[in-house]
């Protein structure tokens, strides 16, 4: 079953908006505003959110766990207008208005120089603007998982992206990942595997046409035990293995999204350095920055932005992506905050997919986050 039709069958009007950045890029966001029975009337008074995935992942993560056992689901039992955002370069979002010198399908051609610096400048703003001015609101609740928190937070060290957010949630927040604790990602980095990537020419890492993915799902009904085994290895094993299992066909044919080789660099820098920092281009900084070092992220500017903004971050405690010293790291950025316009939560045996896929998420990830929107609307 296609997404739309997941959305459709359970009553659900579905829509796809094509959304233009500054530089070009054509991004994709699917859009659930409510029942198909509702009036265009009673959908205009909705409040908006979006819904960012992370990296190498696309929309449809929010779609592999049981429809009623979703996110998005409860967001519009709740009575939001429900917006599934897509950044630069996976298979639900990779044109762009020049598709002769930017080709997805060419792994050579300029549209796939972009790293998250470019979804902090161009798709977080550019999607956030649509939104509010489609439907006519002036902020948008804004939840992201993984990378999908990383563009916001660099995004707002940029401009002030959090005036025109009404509340921000963050599951496995990402700012620092010097210590992060994933064997397949410390070894993709011991073997230099992007370097290897590199000369040969891949500029773009996991983006295969859908019939792939088709191709995927038989497997994994075979070997889907092994399979989540070593998705563990890179996000986080626990002691239990809390996603259901049978979804693994599901996620075989939606994931993954894809994304490029200069992301994939530039989170193995951060993973290196421990700064918080602009893509290291090397000899290209001069020219792309002005300076020989590419620069850190101004965090005080972000400080200051997000001063007046209600947030809650939700960490799993086997998240191998998000380890207790990165997110703690992150947490002094916004000391001032805790107790007050910030809350924060450490889930027991969760790691980096669970926030989305675990058969329990709706008890310990979607409710507390829908109760923390009702309080925040409560108090306001």
């Amino acid at each position: 079953m296609e997404d739309s039709e997941i959305f459709q069958s359970h009553g659900y009007r579905f829509e796809i908006h094509k959304i233009k950045t500054p530089d070009n890029f054509i991004l994709s966001a699917w859009r659930v505003p409510g029942k198909i029975t509702e009036s265009m009337k009673d959908i205009a008074k909705k409040p908006p959110v979006i819904l960012q995935h992370g990296c190498l992942d696309n929309s449809a993560t929010w779609t592999i766990n049981y429809f009623n056992n979703s996110l998005p689901y409860l967001l519009l039992e709740e009575g939001y207008d429900v917006w599934m955002t897509n950044n630069r370069g996976n298979f639900n979002s990779y044109e762009h208005t020049n598709p002769k010198d930017y080709s997805v399908f060419d792994y050579s051609s300029a549209y796939w120089n972009f790293t998250f610096d470019d979804m902090a400048k161009y798709d977080l703003p550019s999607n956030i603007d649509y939104i509010l001015d489609y439907t006519n609101k002036d902020k948008v609740t804004y939840i992201g998982h993984s990378q999908g928190t990383m563009q916001f937070f660099a995004g707002n060290c940029l401009q002030n992206v959090a005036r025109k957010i009404e509340a921000f949630v963050g599951l496995g927040p990402v700012m620092y990942v010097n210590h992060m604790e994933s064997p397949i990602a410390t070894l993709a980095v011991t073997l230099k595997l992007d370097m290897i990537f590199k000369f040969f020419g891949l500029n773009n890492i996991l983006l295969w046409p859908k019939i792939v993915n088709v191709s995927l799902k038989d497997l994994v009904v075979r070997i889907r035990r092994t399979i989540w085994r070593l998705i563990q290895l890179i996000c986080g094993v626990g002691a239990e293995i809390n996603i259901d299992l049978d979804r693994m066909p599901v996620m075989g044919r939606r994931e993954p999204g894809g994304s490029s080789l200069n992301n994939m660099i530039h989170w193995i820098q951060l993973m290196k350095t421990d700064k918080f920092q602009m893509m290291d281009y090397g000899a290209d900084n001069m020219q792309v920055y002005g300076q020989p070092a590419p620069p850190e992220y101004n965090t005080e500017i972000m400080k200051d932005n997000l001063k007046d903004l209600d947030m809650l971050l939700i960490r799993g405690s086997t998240d191998s992506l998000v380890t207790e010293t990165d997110f703690r790291k992150l947490l002094d950025h916004l000391k001032d905050k805790i107790g007050k316009s910030l809350k924060y939560e450490v889930v027991e045996n969760y790691s980096h997919l669970d926030y989305i896929w675990a058969k329990d998420s709706m008890e310990l990830i979607n409710k507390p986050v829908i109760d923390f929107l009702k309080q925040r609307k409560e108090s306001n």
